[in-house]
């Protein structure tokens, strides 16, 4: 069945990974160790193919720089499958120990047409409030574009060499929240496993966004409550983790067209709100399968 035959909203997916296909084997051998074994298999551009003859409108696609160095080489690969795909839009990555941060941002943003940055504190050993990441925040607010940063808890892989849950968390979000007050943020994950204290952020903080990603699958045993869902449509979006999952890429909408939120909140979470924060555009204006 296509996601385009589960509902007659665009579902732009807010969480989709790519990489240079031999880095994207090496993560694939990380996770298959340490985590748990992909359910899909490919290069990164039968991935998408298959991901957009599966019936999704558009894609925000990720990368993450796991070592200083790399990653104008991973901006321009996440350039080069924006090229590919015109019905995507690219974040840029920077680790905090690169030099010249802000450089290689401003490349990003401004030769590349990346809209955004991907952070991922255990992956890259970094506090969301950690002072070397202000160079990230500083540029992403200048430009107005949001920053996606993997800043929860969980899901926590011993293999990541420290217990990350140390330097993570709602509190430390907080902090930045407080500092950047126009920095647009989305935390993936719905926080988890801290959801109660995120939503209670997305209270205080007006430009604070969860994703869904992986957590309506019920892959972790943590069940994700209706109101809440409800309550704060307007600040959550859609995403899936593509293709870094153990199970087929339509569980998560299924299960999120179960929960029955009705047609406003389910067009907000859906479609709108991505659309909304990446300047998407709507199937009237796009190509089929987003190919070029």
């Amino acid at each position: 069945m296509l996601l385009s035959d589960l509902t007659p909203i665009p579902v732009v997916d807010s969480h989709v990974h790519v990489f240079p296909d031999r880095l994207a084997q090496a993560v694939r051998s990380w996770f298959s160790r340490y985590a748990w074994e992909f359910h899909e298999k490919g290069t990164t551009q039968e991935l998408l193919e298959r991901l957009f003859q599966a019936g999704l409108h558009s894609a925000v696609l990720l990368t993450y720089a796991h070592r200083p160095g790399i990653s104008d080489e991973l901006n321009r690969f996440v350039a080069s499958m924006v090229n590919r795909f015109p019905r995507t839009v690219g974040l840029a990555t920077v680790h905090p120990q690169d030099k010249h941060v802000k450089g290689i941002l401003r490349r990003a943003f401004a030769e590349l047409n990346l809209k955004g940055v991907k952070l991922h504190c255990h992956v890259q050993l970094v506090a969301p409030d950690d002072p070397a990441l202000d160079p990230v925040y500083e540029a992403a607010s200048d430009w107005g574009f949001p920053v996606t940063i993997h800043a929860g808890k969980e899901p926590y892989v011993q293999a990541y060499g420290m217990d990350v849950r140390r330097i993570t968390g709602a509190q430390r979000v907080e902090r930045v929240l407080k500092r950047f007050p126009e920095l647009r943020l989305i935390v993936p994950h719905l926080g988890f496993d801290e959801s109660e204290q995120f939503y209670k952020l997305l209270e205080a903080h007006p430009c604070l966004y969860l994703d869904t990603t992986m957590m309506l699958a019920e892959f972790f045993p943590v069940p994700v409550e209706r109101g809440p869902l409800l309550r704060y449509s307007e600040r959550l979006l859609y995403g899936t983790d593509y293709p870094h999952i153990p199970y087929q890429v339509d569980r998560e909408l299924k299960s999120l067209l179960a929960l029955e939120l009705g047609e406003i909140p389910t067009r907000k979470i859906l479609w709108e709100n991505a659309r909304d924060l990446f300047g998407i555009l709507p199937p009237a204006a796009t190509t089929k399968y987003g190919l070029q």
